[in-house]
């Protein structure tokens, strides 16, 4: 018997055990991974960056909280790879009126940016910044670049070490982990058995009492059963009639080496940071350039919407080479066209854990000592600390969280009937 449970040995659920072990110390605290080891789902497999750049104001406190974390792990001597490089809007029309919210919150919050003229974008990066001249522009859809915006506050890390980090912090604490240990369903039972056959029957006042694991292996929460499986945690809590409001969508990731020019004069580009190499650039079409100096690669992707099914195919879906020649390099060859002569040297996909409106969601439905934390949109790995913190604070019953920067969080805000209003708009 544990005190909680929790499903999913990402960094949602590795923070959410973390924290939870931290500020109950005597209870008992168990992960539950499908996988052979932490992090071993679609954490492992994230482009691993971080931006304090949203147009929702409480996705940028729960960002912002979590990087000031970070900075402050890796400052006293635990490397996350954390290297603020800064994210790169190269904006055509459509794209800056998007990021004009993004802004008037960065500036009320008194974050970073510099604005871009596109040809200081065309003198750093090697850029193309008038496309409208070519017949491909019309053709895919986008226009020429009218500025950039550099958020400071922003860059890129290792998302094994951010795994890591928590996993021996946790540890530390006597959090207990179980791995290869794939649920097949939470079970459900009445908080007064009756021993009649075929309980809980409807009249009954039930709770999730724990998880069966695929072999017949049954473990047992006292207090709270969180769900904590990413893109898969609509599948475990719909099987018992609980919503997650969220639905899985493949995210495919390619590797372009850049270990030779003119690909690598855009990698290493100077002046834009402290490292002289190449910020994360967001392109319109929702493209992304991640700079890997490490292994002198560009990682990019695309985020394709309307068309791309929501559906779990595996552990590791399949990924797609004509997606990036069809999908991926229309786009990023009509501004960098030194891509053209490039084919990924290794790819692999994973799923965004979609919310409607971009936040996470985090409630307790029905009472029923089952916690969701999920929806984290693709931005899950910069938003950890501050939603395991939410959560943690959810399953001890508190109404708020202290985040790291020392605000006050209403734990509503992430609920359902009482959530913080207005979408997010720059979700990647």
């Amino acid at each position: 018997m544990f005190d909680y449970i929790i499903v999913g040995a990402g960094v949602v659920g590795l923070s959410t055990a973390y924290y939870i072990k931290r500020f109950s110390p005597n209870s008992k605290v168990l992960v539950v991974e499908r996988g052979p080891a932490p992090g071993s789902g679609d954490s492992g497999r994230s482009a691993a960056a971080f931006r304090a750049f949203f147009t929702n104001r409480v996705n940028l406190m729960l960002s912002n909280s979590t990087i000031e974390f970070f900075k402050s792990i890796q400052e006293n001597g635990f490397d996350l790879g954390l290297k603020f490089v800064g994210y790169l809007f190269l904006a055509d029309r459509r794209l800056y009126d998007e990021l004009r919210e993004g802004l008037r919150e960065a500036e009320r919050l008194g974050l970073e940016f510099k604005i871009l003229e596109p040809d200081d974008i065309r003198d750093a990066l090697g850029a193309r910044v008038k496309v409208e001249d070519l017949e491909e522009s019309s053709l895919v859809g986008v226009g020429d670049i009218v500025g950039g915006v550099l958020a400071l506050k922003a860059g890129i890390m290792d998302a094994e070490k951010v795994v890591d980090y928590y996993y021996r912090a946790g540890l530390s604490l006597g959090v207990s982990y179980t791995f290869n240990s794939e649920v097949e369903s939470l079970i459900v039972e009445p908080r007064k058995p009756t021993g009649i056959l075929g309980e809980p029957f409807p009249w009954q006042d039930s709770r999730v009492a724990g998880v069966k694991i695929i072999g017949g292996k049954e473990l047992r929460a006292s207090k709270k059963v969180i769900v904590a499986a990413g893109a898969w945690t609509w599948r475990l809590t719909s099987r018992i009639g609980v919503e997650s409001f969220t639905r899985p969508k493949k995210r495919q990731v390619f590797s372009i080496k850049a270990s030779r020019d003119p690909l690598r004069r855009v990698l290493y580009a100077k002046g834009l940071n402290p490292y002289n190499i190449a910020p994360m650039i967001i392109l319109p079409k929702k493209a992304y350039m991640r700079p890997v100096p490490g292994e002198e690669a560009f990682w990019v992707g695309l985020s394709d919407e309307l068309g791309r099914p929501f559906e779990l195919e595996d552990w590791e879906p399949r990924v797609e080479p004509e997606y990036y020649v069809r999908g991926v390099l229309p786009v990023i060859s009509l501004y960098f066209p030194q891509f053209q002569e490039y084919y990924p040297h290794a790819m692999w996909a994973g799923y965004y854990d979609y919310s409607p409106d971009g936040l996470p969601i985090i409630y307790e439905p029905y009472d029923s000592d089952l916690i969701v934390s999920c929806g984290t949109s693709g931005s899950g790995i910069m938003k950890s600390d501050a939603i395991g913190r939410v959560t943690a604070s959810l399953a001890l019953g508190l109404d708020e969280a202290e985040l790291y920067t020392g605000e006050r969080f209403e734990v509503k805000l992430l609920g359902v009937r009482e959530r913080a209003s207005g979408a997010e708009k720059l979700i990647i």
